[in-house]
């Protein structure tokens, strides 16, 4: 446990990436979005949402790949054992999960009640993040923390298990699948089907139940797999 505590610890030594950068593009992001929609001009008919909550969620993709691919020659160096490496970083991002959401949920309270910052602003409480529950509206920011970070982990502990021929095999599996699938729900004519079932889907199975089905056999093949991974 204390090594898993370490490993944890030792992300924030490089804060700018993990804390610094993620809020500061946010935070750019944001800025460019409330400084457009405060030039066009308030409408009544006319409700801006954009898609600038992103940022932060890509920024912590990228992150947690680093910390793989970075920090996992450093840590066995040191003698930590690939478990506990594993560990501390699952530690880690499920900690930054809790507390960003915690605050992304805070600034969408506050964008509702300023009438989206006095500009009809639509940023952080995008449509279908508004649900009634305040605990699945929560869960609705954290849960794609924790999906993003898990497949990040799972690209790095591709590569450093199997290098560079990983990482191109993995490219081509994946391009063979989603052209495949496109292929057959083409032929098929499923495209409207598959855009009414997920239109049907309410915002709490998108953003929280799906991706938590997905997060956690994500998490189990990248322990698998960095089990037998070299530095």
């Amino acid at each position: 446990m204390n090594r898993t505590l370490t490993v944890a610890r030792m992300q924030f030594v490089a804060w700018r990436s993990v804390v610094g950068w993620p809020w500061a593009i946010l935070l750019l992001s944001f800025a460019i979005n409330l400084a457009l929609f405060s030039a066009m001009g308030e409408k009544d008919d006319f409700e801006p949402t954009t898609g600038g909550l992103m940022s932060i969620y890509v920024v912590m993709f990228v992150a947690s790949i680093s910390a793989i691919t970075m920090d996992f020659p450093f840590a066995i160096g040191l003698g930590v054992s690939r478990r506990s490496f594993y560990l501390g970083n699952v530690l880690h991002f499920v900690g930054q999960a809790i507390v960003y959401a915690a605050v992304l949920y805070l600034l969408a309270v506050i964008e509702q009640a300023t009438d989206g910052w006095g500009v009809n602003l639509r940023f952080f409480g995008i449509p279908f993040l508004l649900v009634e529950h305040p605990v699945l509206r929560y869960l609705g920011f954290a849960i794609p923390f924790l999906l993003l970070g898990f497949v990040g982990i799972a690209i790095a502990v591709v590569f450093k298990r199997w290098g560079m021929n990983g990482m191109l095999t993995l490219s081509a599996v994946a391009l063979v699948a989603v052209g495949g699938s496109a292929v057959l729900v083409t032929w098929q004519g499923w495209w409207s089907a598959i855009g009414g079932w997920f239109a049907d889907q309410p915002g709490a199975a998108l953003l929280v139940g799906w991706p938590a089905l997905l997060t956690l056999p994500l998490a189990v093949v990248s322990y698998l797999i960095i089990r037998r991974a070299t530095p």
